[in-house]
């Protein structure tokens, strides 16, 4: 399960030094008045570090009063501003329905002329409490309308933290694949916006990541390595957070060593916080441990009190899961009869689910991508194999062509001029200027339709159009190339475990042949060279295999390279060769009886004489 995890990042490294400056007697009413704007920004600024204190209901009665003058200066935008802060209060103590109820307060649907840049932390923040609530369609939406609006006002310090949701909403849907990317994904946005990633929960949600699919040990280590990070950085909440789940951890590793006493300091300190999810979730592991020690009577009172918070604060996603890991814990007559009808059928049926040993996390060898684009063989060009563009992304073939022929030129770009050149040579220059810009911006579009969010893959830079660095790709082209170098430089290096590896890598790639069906006189060059590089990898194969004595394999590959060029007597004779090696003088008589028919027929000539006495040879 998520935790209660807020937008909250101040500025301010000394929140307590602050609110002492701003909370000084009459200081703020001597360099404002109160009708003024920045009286009500230093009261609002008094609400936010108070949270960041911990001060839960200090921070409130503080908004209510920045709320009360924002309202009474008619100051609009403060208004719908702090109503967003007074959920703060609320989302941290666990009280999500309240939280959602002020959060929303900050929206004005429809009204685009009343749109705010810190409506896309709203979202962010909505959607972070309809996961808690495990409401996935509403935390789906306000996630994508989060990312509009954080690209339109290009908030790139909030991009992490909404991939690092995303991450989160996959997770919870058991789509380990895409919950793996995002977290990647947020990893490389907090780099690029310069934000030290030990100030977010990253690390604390990949942790979870990892706690769900099984994997104790890993999740452990980033358990104990958040632990001590966050006592030297004195954030408290967080390093107790952290120790919830380590002791979650030694509970299921059977590490009972002053565990008790732990927990129930665990609970005292989120009992006297008022941090009302994290009791229940505490109190619930604090039970779950008396009930594997036998001890009913200390039981109880913690498995009560988890019941009493799920039903004033609904908490029914959360308890629904626990139920599922531990289903033993809840059996007992007097706990059935306090649980809602629909969580009495899922205790019926539940199994116990908690995972011991790791299943496998799909987190990917190869690096995150943020477009994949495949020619060789038909094209295939996409951004998630889940979210495919729509059918008509690409309103036309040339839109395809000139980006596909952008991606796999060197530096992968290309002047304006060539573009014009070989897609528009024949045609006068009134519609070269009505057609050209249009084109491009299909380009645009087509890579974003049906994308969760938009980039910007096609940038114009000193007269060229190229692909935007920026921005990861995975070219088939480029790895086809690159195997092969690594290949021929193994082979140097006499490392024969990789020449074969990247040779092999090099042939997979090799769907077909560039950009089939497009013949174009660009596309026609790039075809010749790919499919000339294809036949010396298939001829390194063969020979290598039938060196190794693997006869299946070096059939296989002489086979492919005599299906695109039957001429080849070099592949003719190793192919023969190899027949001979299997014992199989019948087949080799008649692929010798072929060649002589089809070199006659089609080049009128024999068979060369090396090829003859290679013939004789085998048939002695």
């Amino acid at each position: 399960m998520p935790k209660p995890n807020f937008f909250l990042r101040t500025k301010l490294l000394q929140p307590r030094a602050v609110v002492e400056l701003l909370s000084r007697p009459r200081l703020t009413e001597k360099l404002v008045g109160e009708d003024t704007e920045t009286f009500i920004k230093c009261a609002n600024t008094r609400g936010l570090c108070l949270i960041a204190q911990g001060a839960w209901t200090n921070a409130e009665q503080q908004f209510r009063f920045a709320l009360e003058l924002a309202e009474k200066n008619s100051n609009e935008q403060f208004v719908r501003i702090i109503t967003h802060n007074l959920a703060l209060p609320p989302g941290f103590r666990g009280d999500f329905g309240e939280a959602l109820r002020w959060l929303k307060r900050i929206f004005r649907d429809g009204k685009t002329d009343k749109q705010l840049p810190q409506e896309s932390i709203g979202h962010l923040n909505v959607s972070r409490l309809h996961l808690l609530r495990g409401e996935f369609e509403d935390t789906e939406k306000h996630l994508e309308r989060a990312l509009e609006l954080c690209q339109l006002y290009n908030l790139k310090a909030l991009r992490g933290e909404i991939f690092e949701t995303y991450g989160n909403f996959y997770r919870e849907t058991g789509d380990a694949a895409h919950a793996s990317e995002f977290y990647e994904r947020a990893n490389k946005a907090y780099e690029d916006a310069g934000i030290n990633i030990a100030s977010r929960d990253l690390d604390e949600e990949r942790a979870k990541f990892y706690f769900q699919s099984g994997d104790l040990v890993k999740a452990r280590g980033l358990f104990e390595n958040l632990i001590e990070t966050r006592r030297k950085t004195n954030y408290e909440i967080g390093m107790r957070r952290a120790k919830f789940f380590l002791l979650e951890i030694r509970f299921l590793q059977n590490d009972a060593e002053n565990l008790i006493k732990e927990t129930e300091e665990l609970l005292k300190f989120f009992h006297e916080q008022t941090l009302y999810h994290d009791e229940a979730m505490t109190s619930l592991l604090l039970a779950n441990i008396y009930f594997l020690g036998k001890n009913r009577k200390q039981m109880m009172p913690h498995l009560q009190r988890a019941l009493d918070l799920t039903a004033r604060f609904d908490y029914e996603y959360w308890l629904r899961h626990e139920i599922q890991k531990y289903p033993e814990l809840f059996k007992d007559e007097d706990i059935i009869e306090k649980l809602p009808l629909d969580l009495r059928d899922n205790l019926a049926a539940a199994t116990p689910q908690i995972k011991t040993q790791p299943i496998q996390i799909f987190e990917r060898a190869e690096k995150i991508t943020d477009l994949t684009i495949k020619v060789l063989g038909h094209v295939d060009i996409y951004r998630d194999r889940s979210k495919p563009f729509a059918a008509d992304a690409w309103t036309t073939r040339r839109a395809r062509d000139i980006f596909c022929h952008i991606a796999t030129s060197p530096h992968r770009r290309v002047s304006k001029d060539v573009l014009i050149d070989e897609f528009w040579k024949n045609e006068d220059l009134s519609a070269i200027e009505k057609n050209f810009h249009p084109t491009i911006s299909h380009i645009r579009k087509a890579l974003n339709s049906r994308q969760t969010f938009k980039q910007n893959f096609i940038v114009f830079r000193d007269g060229a159009y190229q692909l935007n660095s920026e921005l990861s790709y995975s070219i088939d082209t480029e790895e086809f190339e690159g195997f092969i170098a690594e290949a021929e430089k193994a082979k140097k290096e006499n490392d024969t475990e990789k020449f074969l590896e990247n040779l092999e890598s090099a042939h997979e790639l090799y769907r077909g042949e560039f950009m089939s069906g497009i013949y174009e006189d660009w596309a026609e060059e790039k075809r010749n060279y790919f499919a000339e590089q294809h036949l010396r990898v298939l001829n390194a194969l063969a020979k290598f295999s039938f060196k190794e004595k693997s006869w299946s394999k070096a059939l296989k590959f002489a086979t492919e390279i005599l299906t695109a060029d039957p001429f080849r007597e070099d592949m003719q004779r190793l192919l023969m060769k190899t027949l001979a090696a299997q014992g199989n003088r019948a087949a080799v008589k008649e692929h010798f009886e072929n060649l002589q028919e089809l070199l006659k027929k089609e080049l009128g000539v024999a068979p060369a004489p090396e090829t003859r006495k290679v013939f004789q040879e085998l048939l002695k």
